[in-house]
């Protein structure tokens, strides 16, 4: 038996499940309280519905063999030697960026570069390091060490991002955009070099997980194997 994790809401949900169909691989799902369905096209895989920021984790624990999730989500959340890694990458669906933003008021700061710059100056005047909001600490952290931001501390938040320098936790926000309307919509603008990374869904499995059942390896290569006419 092959268990395929699927976003169990969010923006990826419908997505998922409208992919698949168009893979020749519809769910069938009894009804939307159950946390689990068939694919009858290919039996022996079940699908588990999960949030999508556990999917990561779930496949690393061998929870499930397989999950659909943002790439975004997916380098966020995966453990270092976990053993997980992309199987297919690109599935055409839930396109964005992870960008940084900061308030349309700082005419001084329109690249990354320029955001450096301030860091180091708030940290020499004695000032507060540069607060960055964000439900990717991970990656923002490598970005902006990466980019010469070396003064700033991550914000913990949880809901909308886009408020936060607004009500005064935070400085600055990086977050997943797919048009920037939401940025504009809140005084908020991207910067030159401020896009931490591209995302787009992708099927993520644990190799180990995969090859150690023959029989279950047949079944995901024909799983895989859809998945990847479905791209094409």
């Amino acid at each position: 038996m092959i268990r395929l994790a699927v976003p169990s809401d969010g923006a990826l949900y419908e997505s998922a499940l409208d992919f698949l169909r168009s893979s020749g691989l519809e769910v069938q799902r009894e009804n939307s309280r159950r946390y689990t369905a068939a694919i009858p096209a290919i039996p022996g895989v079940t699908v588990h519905f999960q949030r999508a920021a556990d999917i990561a984790l779930k496949v690393e624990e061998d929870s499930v063999d397989m999950g659909i999730m943002g790439l975004d989500q997916y380098m966020e959340t995966r453990r270092a030697g976990g053993g997980s890694r992309v199987i297919v990458n690109h599935l055409g669906f839930g396109q964005s960026e992870l960008v940084i933003g900061v308030p349309d008021f700082w005419v001084d700061v329109t690249s990354v570069t320029q955001l450096a710059n301030l860091s180091l100056e708030l940290r020499d005047k004695g000032s507060e390091l540069l607060r960055v909001a964000s439900k990717y600490p991970r990656l923002v952290e490598r970005f902006l060490l990466k980019e010469g931001v070396n003064y700033f501390i991550n914000v913990h938040a949880s809901g909308a991002l886009e408020a936060a320098p607004v009500m005064g936790y935070a400085d600055i926000i990086c977050d997943i955009s797919s048009t920037g309307t939401t940025l504009r919509e809140n005084r908020l603008k991207t910067i030159i070099g401020g896009t931490v990374m591209n995302s787009e869904a992708c099927l993520v499995g644990k190799k180990d997980t995969l090859i150690h059942d023959k029989c279950d390896l047949v079944v995901a290569k024909g799983f895989i194997k859809k998945v990847k006419a479905g791209v094409s």
